[in-house]
């Protein structure tokens, strides 16, 4: 897979990547505050939003 990979064309890797891209923005906009918001307590939060 790695070999197929590296002897894509540039017009085809930039075709390839557009759409991973679009999958995964919204994947980490959701997930990672929710995995903040899951891991740091609301003290912590409290005072980072004061900075």
């Amino acid at each position: 897979m790695r070999d197929y990979l590296a002897r894509l064309t540039p017009k085809a890797s930039m075709l390839l990547a557009i759409p991973l891209i679009a999958i995964a923005y919204p994947v980490v906009m959701i997930l990672v505050p929710a995995i903040i918001r899951s891991l740091v307590p609301d003290v912590v939060r409290s005072v980072l939003s004061l900075i």
